[in-house]
C-alpha cells in the first residue's frame, strides 16, 4: 500500500505514460464568504461583493501562482430575467515564452472604487491611436436621451493581415454613438446592427466607469491580442495608469499557447474554472494555491446553516476530464472508455451519492441515469453495446449521438445529468467541441485535502477503466436504489468494494484517505450509550420530490417539497440487535445487516413546506430514540431544528456557534417512559431498508 497520496498519484501517471495517454483533468471550486447573508450569495448570480471578492482573490494569484498573468473581465451567458451577461474574471497566462503582462499594480485588484476621473478615457483613447497608428478619429458614446451626455469613446477596429483596420461609422462628435440601454460596459451596447453593411463592426471601447479604466477589447486572434496587450502595457507604464480593467473579448486561435483561470459569477457562489492539468500532481497544486489564496481574502468552501449543518457551498465542484488536443484526447482514440464509465458509474452508486450536495435524486442537478424514465437503462445498454462492436473508430460527433439524448435530466436538460457531455463535441455551443467528460455529482468539500483525495480517487478510477475496461450489464436496483444507497454504511460497503478494483490495477489508493470525506457527508448527529455498547446516528442521503408546475407572470417554476430527512441507526456490536429494541416515536424498527452490521435507516418529516406532499402528517421532530431492553430503557431526543424556540438568532457567526447548536439538538432523557406495546413498523416494497415514519 502506498505511503501517500502522491506515491498513489505517481502509480496513475506511470500507468498513463506506459500507454501513451494525457489526461488532463479540471475543476469548478466553488467559495462564498464568512457570512454570506446578500442575495448574491443565495439565488442572485451577481453583485458587487462577489466581483470585490473576485479581484482580491486575483490579485494574491498574481503575486504566488499565476505570476505574469493578465487580467480581464469577459463576459458569458445572458439567461434568461438577467439584464446582463455574467461576468468571468480571466487570468490568461502563455503555456511559455514568457509573461503576458508584468505590471499586474496596474489593474484594479481590490473591492474598492477607482481613482480615475471621466477625462482619462478620452486620454487614453488618443494615446491608442497614436500608438497603433490608426489614422482615424474616436467617437463618442453616449446615452440615448434629450442630453447625449458622452459617457466613453468608441474606435472601430479590427486586425486583418497582420495590420490594425478601422473605417469612420456613421457617428461624429455632433451625433455620438447611440448606445443600447443597459449597465454593461459600453463595448457590448453598441448599435453593430444598425451599422452599414461595409462597416467594420468590431470596435475598442474606453471609459471609466466607477472610478475603472475599462478598455473593451474587440474579438482579436492570437497573433493581434498579443499586440494589442503589448501596447497597453507600453502605455500603462508611459502613462502611470492605475485601477485598469481590460475588459471585453479573450483571444481565439491561441494554438494552445494559453491557459487561464477563470472566476466566474454564478448563483450564489464564486465560481474558480481551474486550468485543465496534465497530471493530478499539477491540479492539485494550482487547487491548493487558488484555496490558500481564497482563505486569505476571505472566501471558504462551506457555510453554515441556521440549524448548525455545515455543508459544502452549494454550487457545483465538478471534476472535468479530457485531453490536451482532440487528436491526443483518450476518449476519442478508446472511445469504449467512456462506455466503462458509464456503466461502472451505474454500477457505483457511492459514485453518485457520497460526493455531491445535500440534495440528491431525480430532482437534483446531477441525477442518475436510472433516477431517469425506466426505458433508460435498456437504452443505454444498447448504446453501449452498439459502441463496443463498432469495426472501426467513430468520429467525435457520431460518439457524441450515441449518448447525447440519453445522458440528460427527466426534462431532457443535458446540463444537469451525472455525466455531463456538453462540452464533448457539441455543436450548438461555442465552447462544446473540447472533449471533455464532465462529472457532475461532486460539491465543495471543507479542505483542500479532501478535494485532492477526491479528486484522486476519480482518476485512480478512470486510470483503473483504461487498463481493465468494465463490460458488466448494467444493474437494475428498481426500489433498492433509494432505500439501501442512501444510507451511509452501504455506500461504504460500494466505496470499499471500488477501493478494491482499483488496487488489482496497480494502484494502491487507501480508502482510508476518504474517511474524511465520509464523517463530512453523513456526519454523527448523536450517540445513545445502550447496556453492552452503543447506538450511533448519522445523517443519510434525502431525494425531495418535485411538486407541480406553478406560474409565476411570465414563466412557470417547480420547487421540491423538503420537508423530509433521513437518518441512519447502527449498533457497535452485532450482538446488541437481539439484546433489546430499537424504537423511534414509539416505533419499533427492524435491522438489517451490512457486512455483519445491524443498519436501519428512517425517513420522517422534519419541517413544514408548501407546496409539499402528505399535508395530513404533522412534523414528526422531536424524534423519540429508545432502546429498551427488557423493563430497562435509554433514550435521547433528537431536534432537527431549534430546541429552545420557533427561531434561530440569524446564521451562526463561527463553527464553534454552529457546532454548538448542532450538539444542542441531541437531548439525553434521565428518566425515559418504559414503552410496553410498541408499533410494529410498516414497510413496502419501496422501503425495507429504510422505515418511513409517515407512513406510520
Amino acid at each position: 500500500m502506498s505511503h501517500t497520496p502522491t506515491d498513489c498519484a505517481a502509480q496513475i501517471e506511470t500507468l498513463l505514460d506506459k500507454r501513451g495517454i494525457t489526461l488532463t483533468m479540471g475543476g469548478e471550486p466553488t467559495f462564498v464568504p464568512n457570512m454570506p447573508t446578500g442575495a448574491e450569495w443565495n439565488n442572485d448570480a451577481m453583485g458587487p461583493e462577489k466581483l470585490g471578492f473576485a479581484r482580491k482573490l486575483t490579485g494574491k494569484l498574481l503575486h504566488s501562482h499565476f505570476k505574469g498573468g493578465l487580467v480581464m473581465q469577459v463576459f458569458g451567458k445572458l439567461y434568461p430575467g438577467e439584464p446582463l451577461p455574467r461576468w468571468n474574471l480571466l487570468t490568461l497566462q502563455r503555456k511559455a515564452n514568457g509573461d503576458l503582462w508584468t505590471e499586474p499594480k496596474r489593474f484594479l485588484l481590490g473591492d474598492k472604487a477607482g481613482r480615475n476621473q471621466p477625462a482619462q478615457a478620452s486620454r487614453v483613447m488618443r494615446a491608442m491611436i497614436e500608438q497603433l497608428a490608426i489614422d482615424n478619429a474616436p467617437i463618442p458614446a453616449a446615452e440615448q436621451g434629450a442630453k447625449k451626455k458622452t459617457i466613453g469613446w468608441v474606435l472601430p477596429l479590427d486586425y486583418e493581415n497582420s495590420a490594425w483596420q478601422s473605417k469612420p461609422w456613421p457617428f461624429d462628435r455632433a451625433h455620438p454613438v447611440p448606445l443600447i440601454p443597459g449597465d454593461s460596459p459600453i463595448g457590448l451596447r453598441l448599435p453593430l446592427s444598425d451599422l452599414p453593411d461595409d462597416a467594420i463592426k468590431r470596435a475598442l471601447t474606453i471609459e471609466v466607469r466607477n472610478g475603472a479604466l475599462e478598455i473593451f477589447l474587440p474579438p482579436l486572434d492570437w497573433h493581434g491580442f498579443q499586440q494589442m496587450i503589448s501596447t497597453l502595457e507600453a502605455l500603462s507604464v508611459k502613462l502611470d495608469l492605475r485601477d485598469l480593467v481590460i475588459c471585453g473579448y479573450a483571444p481565439f486561435n491561441t494554438n494552445g499557447e494559453t491557459t487561464g483561470l477563470g472566476l466566474a459569477a454564478d448563483p450564489g457562489v464564486l465560481e474558480v474554472n481551474l486550468p485543465p492539468a496534465s497530471t493530478w500532481q499539477e491540479y492539485n497544486a494550482t487547487f491548493c494555491a487558488i484555496s490558500e489564496a481564497a482563505h486569505r481574502v476571505g472566501l471558504y468552501l462551506t457555510k453554515r446553516s441556521l440549524n448548525g449543518t455545515i455543508r459544502g457551498t452549494g454550487g457545483g465542484s465538478h471534476l472535468a476530464f479530457g485531453g490536451p488536443t482532440p487528436e491526443e484526447n483518450v476518449f476519442f482514440n478508446e472511445p469504449t472508455l467512456l462506455t466503462s464509465i458509464l456503466r461502472y458509474w451505474q454500477h457505483h452508486p457511492a459514485l453518485s451519492y457520497l460526493f455531491t450536495g445535500q440534495y440528491v435524486g431525480a430532482g437534483c442537478q446531477a441525477p442518475r441515469i436510472d433516477e431517469g424514465a425506466e426505458h433508460l437503462l435498456y437504452e443505454l445498454e444498447s448504446a453501449c453495446e452498439g459502441l463496443e462492436k463498432l469495426s472501426y473508430l467513430p468520429s467525435p460527433e457520431m460518439l457524441d449521438q450515441f449518448f447525447r439524448n440519453l445522458l440528460t435530466d427527466a426534462a431532457g436538460n443535458t446540463h444537469r445529468a451525472e455525466i455531463c457531455l456538453d462540452k464533448f463535441w457539441n455543436f450548438s455551443s461555442p465552447t462544446g467541441k473540447l472533449g471533455i467528460v464532465e462529472l457532475r455529482a461532486f460539491e465543495t468539500l471543507p479542505t483542500a485535502e479532501m478535494m485532492a483525495n477526491v479528486s484522486l480517487f476519480i482518476r485512480a478510477i478512470i486510470a483503473m477503466l483504461i487498463k481493465r475496461p468494465f463490460r458488466k450489464k448494467l444493474r437494475r436496483f428498481g426500489p433498492k436504489l433509494h432505500d439501501r444507497y442512501f444510507l451511509p454504511s452501504m455506500l461504504l460497503e460500494d466505496l470499499e468494494k471500488i477501493c478494491v478494483d482499483i488496487q488489482k490495477a496497480g494502484i494502491d489508493y487507501d480508502p482510508e484517505w476518504l474517511r474524511p470525506v465520509i464523517d463530512f457527508r453523513c456526519p454523527v448527529v448523536g450517540k445513545l450509550s445502550i447496556p453492552g455498547g452503543e447506538l450511533t446516528v448519522r445523517q443519510a442521503f434525502e431525494a425531495w420530490p418535485l411538486m407541480a408546475e406553478e406560474s409565476q407572470g411570465a414563466s412557470t417554476v417547480r420547487v421540491v417539497d423538503n420537508s423530509t430527512d433521513r437518518l441512519e441507526f447502527t449498533l457497535s456490536d452485532p450482538k446488541l440487535a437481539a439484546m433489546g429494541q430499537l424504537m423511534i416515536n414509539g416505533v419499533a424498527l427492524p435491522w438489517q445487516h451490512v457486512g455483519g452490521q445491524p443498519v436501519i435507516g428512517l425517513r420522517y418529516k422534519c419541517a413544514s413546506a408548501y407546496p409539499a406532499l402528505h399535508p395530513h402528517v404533522l412534523i414528526q421532530s422531536p424524534l423519540t430514540i429508545q432502546w429498551q431492553t427488557g423493563k430497562e430503557t435509554t433514550a435521547a431526543l433528537y431536534h432537527y431544528w431549534n430546541p429552545e424556540g420557533p427561531l434561530y438568532d440569524g446564521l451562526p457567526t463561527t463553527d464553534s456557534e454552529a457546532n454548538h447548536r448542532r450538539q444542542a439538538r441531541w437531548v439525553p432523557l434521565s428518566q425515559p417512559a418504559v414503552i410496553k406495546h410498541p408499533a410494529i413498523a410498516q414497510t413496502a416494497p419501496e422501503s425495507t431498508w429504510t422505515i418511513d415514519l409517515r407512513r406510520q
